[in-house]
């Protein structure tokens, strides 16, 4: 028979793993989600423009999603991906945030303790079609 202790570890260890399985559903549905949100973000429509010299020889835009959760960034051949809006977030070891200050998308990256700011995009004005 087994003792007390290996049989909770035996069940720590199964529900460890049933609580795995659960986990790892929902995330398929956050990629799709994701790539549709990504998708939903129009380079022509796109609510901000990249600033100078942030994104070399690339044309890039930028979308807030509706539920204002994830940045979409957008390229002019239609390439497009998220990255989590107003909330910090860990990518390659690095900790970043993206946020409004004003008319401006910003984002704040850590790095080591050096904490930088960038200017990604400035909010894009129509201008009318002079004749």
């Amino acid at each position: 028979m087994l003792d007390m202790n290996s049989s909770r570890s035996v069940f720590g260890v199964v529900l460890a793993c049933l609580a795995g399985v659960g986990i790892t559903v929902p995330a398929h549905a956050g990629i799709k989600d994701e790539y549709e949100r990504a998708q939903a973000c129009d380079y022509n429509k796109a609510e901000y423009g990249s600033d100078v010299g942030v994104f070399d020889e690339v044309s890039v835009r930028f979308c807030i999603s509706e539920d204002r959760r994830f940045v979409v960034y957008v390229m002019r051949s239609g390439k497009s991906w998220t990255l989590p809006f107003d909330r910090d977030y860990r990518q390659a070891g690095v900790m970043s945030l993206n946020t409004i200050e004003g008319d401006k998308l910003v984002n704040y990256t850590k790095k080591e303790g050096v904490v930088k700011r960038v200017i990604l995009g400035r909010k894009r004005v129509d201008r009318p079609v002079l004749y």
